[in-house]
């Protein structure tokens, strides 16, 4: 007997806010298993910006957000791309500016969000999937830093 289940909008908001990352970061350990600051920028890059974008998201009306949605994700996504760069050269100067480093950070919070459109877009998210996301984005981020220092 085969048994369907219907996602909802909270399986549906864990599954594009969790699964990319995760199987990016499986990647990521794979290429470069001794270096684990790489997986660890990337999910704090990840992290970081789903945050943002989910905190961000919350802001303007449901109106709003179905028309000039995608456009607001691009932007947050950008300044969060500017506010690695940013730290890569000030605070986190001690190790050196890594490209490599500063690339990760980028290429999780582009991911980042290409998952927060999903999120936009799965059946109009309300916000309990926004707060969902942010807490993804919390765990991710957390996580990034576990493995960035590591």
């Amino acid at each position: 007997m085969i048994v369907r289940m219907k996602l909802g909008d909270t399986q549906i908001c864990l599954l594009v806010t969790t699964v990319p990352a995760i199987v990016l970061g499986a990647l990521f350990l794979g290429f470069f298993s001794p270096r684990y600051d790489y997986l660890g920028h990337f999910w704090a890059g990840y992290g970081g910006t789903l945050g943002a974008c989910m905190v961000w998201m919350r802001i303007p009306p449901p109106e709003r957000l179905a028309v000039r949605g995608e456009l607001e994700v691009l932007f947050v996504c950008m300044g969060c791309i500017a506010l690695g760069a940013v730290t890569e050269v000030t605070i986190f100067r001690i190790a050196k500016f890594d490209e490599i480093d500063f690339c990760s950070q980028s290429l999780g919070a582009v991911l980042a969000g290409i998952s927060a459109t999903n999120v936009l877009t799965a059946r109009q998210a309300g916000a309990r999937e926004f707060d969902r996301g942010l807490i993804a984005g919390i765990v991710f981020l957390r996580a990034g830093g576990c493995f960035a220092v590591a």
